[in-house]
């Protein structure tokens, strides 16, 4: 593969970014819920009237925990493949230099003299 080619990072595709995603998206939308659904009731409004305002704010909390879970993880696994590749490097040129230290320690074979 040349330098030139980028594979894609598929948030869908890491172990544990998806599930993360998931649970942001759960706990935002419960979560805002409860809290309107509360903050509504306690206000003294009619209960349809809190279950739609939480409703709807639970729907913007759904949303709005996907979008920052998202926002996260797309810089994590970014820094993610940053380390890994600085750490494939690492390894590479430690691997080059003991090839290279070792062949320079081997003494000519009987073929080349």
């Amino acid at each position: 593969m040349s330098s030139a080619e980028q594979i894609a990072i598929r948030l869908s595709d890491h172990p544990r970014a998806s599930r993360q995603i998931e649970l942001a998206r759960g706990w935002g939308g419960v979560g805002a819920f409860a809290f309107v659904g509360l903050l509504s009731l306690r206000a003294g409004l009619p209960l349809p009237t809190a279950g739609f305002r939480a409703l709807l704010a639970g729907v913007v909390g759904y949303a709005a925990g996907w979008a920052l879970a998202v926002t996260v993880w797309r810089h994590l696994a970014l820094a993610e493949a940053e380390a890994a590749r600085e750490s494939a490097e690492l390894r590479r040129s430690a691997l080059l230099e003991e090839i290279e230290r070792r062949s320079g320690s081997v003494p000519n074979s009987p073929a080349e003299s």
